[in-house]
């Protein structure tokens, strides 16, 4: 760390700690500003140095913008989605991508609004909502087809979990996103309360200025955070789909609690634990890419067992028809 980040870290909790004994108005406007700032992104030549090989790139335009990615695979086959976390790229996520496609899946992988090679949201550069990320991604999923199967990583479960609900947005109410047949959520935070927590304690944020950034924060969104909580968006869907946890012991910045919590709480859902990788070191621990590559392909399996039984289906009736005539 330089001599000059280092003097930013330490000077950023004295600032909150200083606003909170005299104004905690102020210091809650700072942490506001702060909450939804995304961190410094490391550069396009490092996340460029991590993508894949083959594939097409795409744009894909939202309410507010234009997001990009890459698919890889063949269109039309079962379809699995990455989707990164906040201040995430895709690339994050590309350990996945040929042994998804080797199993015969689609995989469709894009930055969200303000992250990566994405255009900036509503909020401008380096600041967005989760709310945008779900937009964004519903509208990708329009237009590469339903999901078989949605990876995400940490505060991109709590995305994919908003694209599949009905928020109201500025008066008019968003079309959710078809459930997929299965989720695997690798690092996942239960409650937007613990992130609150952890990004107050990383930065010295007193609880008098916390509770000010979270009434502006909610003012803003139009929601109350808890309405992003993994499973009070869980609760929306009277069916929810299979779901894999993949969770270190280590992590830092979703604690284990958090996961069992999920996993307690989902009927259909299955806890596979790691020690010693951290938050985002499991996205390319080959033993977790192939548990989650094995989850995804029976997934996949599951829709084209689907699909094969609709058209012998259709051929039956056909035949039925056929004779009657």
């Amino acid at each position: 760390m330089s001599s000059t980040k280092s003097t930013i870290v330490r000077t950023i909790p004295r600032v909150f700690e200083r606003l909170e004994r005299t104004s905690p108005t102020l210091g809650g406007h700072l942490a506001n500003r702060l909450w939804f700032r995304l961190p410094k992104p490391p550069s396009a030549a490092s996340r460029h140095g991590r993508t894949p090989s083959g594939g097409e790139p795409f744009e894909v335009t939202w309410q507010h913008g234009v997001v990009r990615g890459r698919v890889y695979g063949d269109w039309g086959r079962p379809t699995a989605y990455l989707v990164h976390g906040w201040g995430g790229w895709w690339q994050q996520l590309g350990s996945f991508v040929q042994p998804l496609v080797d199993e015969g899946l689609c995989v469709v992988a894009f930055d969200a609004p303000s992250h990566g090679d994405s255009d900036p949201g509503l909020r401008g550069r380096r600041s967005t909502t989760f709310l945008e990320m779900a937009q964004a991604l519903a509208s990708v999923e329009r237009e590469f087809g339903r999901a078989t199967v949605v990876i995400a990583h940490s505060a991109g479960a709590l995305t994919t979990m908003t694209a599949m609900s009905d928020f109201a947005v500025g008066g008019a109410v968003t079309r959710p996103m078809p459930s997929p047949e299965a989720l695997a959520f690798i690092a996942v935070p239960a409650t937007v309360r613990g992130m609150v927590a952890t990004f107050s304690t990383a930065l010295g944020v007193g609880p008098r200025s916390a509770a000010v950034m979270r009434s502006l924060a909610e003012g803003q969104i139009g929601h109350a955070m808890d309405e992003f909580d993994l499973l009070a968006l869980a609760s929306r869907h009277p069916r929810l789909p299979r779901l894999l946890l993949e969770h270190d012991k280590d992590d830092p910045e979703a604690p284990l609690t958090d996961a069992l919590e999920v996993k307690n709480t989902w009927h259909d859902s299955r806890l596979t634990l790691t020690q010693g990788l951290g938050h985002r070191r499991p996205l390319w621990d080959p033993t977790v890419v192939k548990r989650v590559t094995e989850f995804a392909a029976t997934a996949a399996d599951s829709v084209r067992a689907e699909v094969r039984a609709e058209v012998r289906a259709e051929v039956r009736a056909e035949a039925i028809a056929s004779a009657g005539r």
